[in-house]
C-alpha cells in the first residue's frame, strides 16, 4: 500500500512540475516586460530543475 502512494506522489510531482515548466516557458516567450538578459537567465535557472526531473537526473 504504501509503495502505490509512493509512486502516486511520485507521478503527481511529475505533473506539477509539467504545469509549472509549460507555464514558465510559455511566459518566457510572451513577456512584453522586462525583457533584459538578467530575466532571461532567471528564467532558464527556474526551469532547469524540472527539466533535470523529467530526464531523471538528480
Amino acid at each position: 500500500m504504501l509503495v502505490f502512494w509512493g509512486d502516486l506522489v511520485h507521478y503527481l510531482y511529475f505533473v506539477i512540475a509539467g504545469i509549472i515548466a509549460f507555464f514558465l516557458v510559455k511566459n518566457l516567450f510572451k513577456r512584453e516586460k522586462r525583457n533584459g538578459l538578467v530575466y532571461d537567465i532567471v528564467y532558464a535557472y527556474c526551469i532547469i530543475p524540472f527539466v533535470l526531473r523529467i530526464l531523471f537526473i538528480k
